[in-house]
């Protein structure tokens, strides 16, 4: 919404002063755009450029890089809170209120009811599902329900673009967050369902890489402290890489090039042909390949334990 992303891609930045004369920028792109060449790195670079934001970081010096996907979904997309022996909290279980763009709260009260719940589990020595569904219910009936209902409709409005998702946005706050001001659901699709094939005008033909102020990948992914045992099996998994050769390279021009914020995806000359190649020790964990690739055929899994970004001041 607005500079850089324009009318058509959900998202917005953010400015923080930290101590220690530390600036945390940062840009949230929406996964459900519909141009297979949105890089949301590039978008970051493009937001730099911006003259306000520009006088603010003008002869600093970049110390850490990061990306992340946050749980945006809203209330309808919460998975199963529970399960024999387990129960998911905070950012796992979706709990994020994405017109705000907070959740710690939300993580810290979801920990607190999950800890209820494991002290009547303990008590009863009990930790199967019908026991730990307490949490569910927990859940549901405190303050963590109340404030994602009302935010429930909230990101379906902007599939209609920016003004159409303010306007739903608006009549939300004045309805409960009845969507339009007078639905309980407002459906959309998955957000890679919604990229449309074909190559677009490229975005960032005018965008220069200088070295001190605008970066590209890989310099940021060594600002990243990302680290992983080279000799280990790689943690992406394409289940289909021919896919990426032929069918995705014809309709929408390989985007885990472009959505991938560490340069994981690559693909090389390969005789008369190219092939992909995953350098996965560049991978920052942010899981967007999982969620973006168009096909469905790449499988995130975590890797030897430790191994990843080491998020320094992040």
């Amino acid at each position: 919404m607005g500079f850089p992303l324009g009318q058509d891609i959900f998202g917005g930045a953010f400015l923080y002063g930290m101590e220690n004369d530390i600036w945390d920028l940062g840009l949230v792109v929406g996964l459900d755009y519909k141009n297979p060449g949105v890089d949301s790195h590039h978008e970051l670079q493009q937001l730099k450029t911006h003259p306000w934001i520009h006088s603010m970081l003008e002869g600093g010096k970049m110390v850490a890089y990061g990306a992340k996907s946050l749980p945006e979904g809203g209330w309808y997309s919460i998975p199963k809170l529970s399960v024999d022996g387990a129960m998911l909290i905070g950012d796992s279980a979706g709990f994020m209120n994405g017109q705000r763009l907070k959740g710690i709260h939300l993580a810290m009260k979801s920990g607190m009811l999950a800890a209820e719940t494991v002290a009547k589990a303990l008590a009863e020595n009990n930790f199967i599902e019908n026991q730990l569904k307490d949490y569910d219910d927990r859940v549901k009936s405190s303050w963590i329900r109340d404030e994602l209902w009302k935010v429930r409709n909230f990101h379906q409005g902007f599939d209609h673009g920016l003004l159409g998702g303010l306007a739903n946005a608006g009549i939300g706050l004045l309805t409960g967050g009845r969507g339009w001001g007078f639905k309980n659901l407002l459906t959309s699709k998955a957000g890679h369902k919604q990229m449309e094939k074909g190559l677009k005008e490229d975005r960032y033909k005018d965008l220069q890489f200088d070295g001190n102020y605008l970066f590209d990948k890989v310099t940021d992914i060594y600002h990243s402290a990302t680290a992983h045992e080279e000799d280990q099996v790689p943690h992406l998994h394409v289940n289909e890489p021919d896919v990426c050769i032929t069918t995705c390279a014809e309709e929408y021009g390989n985007p885990c090039k472009n959505f991938c914020p560490a340069d994981v995806y690559e693909m090389v000359p390969d005789g008369d042909s190219q092939r992909l190649q995953i350098n996965f020790s560049n991978c920052v964990h942010c899981k967007t390949c999982d969620i973006m690739d168009p096909y469905q055929i790449i499988d995130w899994v975590p890797p030897e334990g430790g191994d990843g970004p080491a998020w320094i001041n992040l």
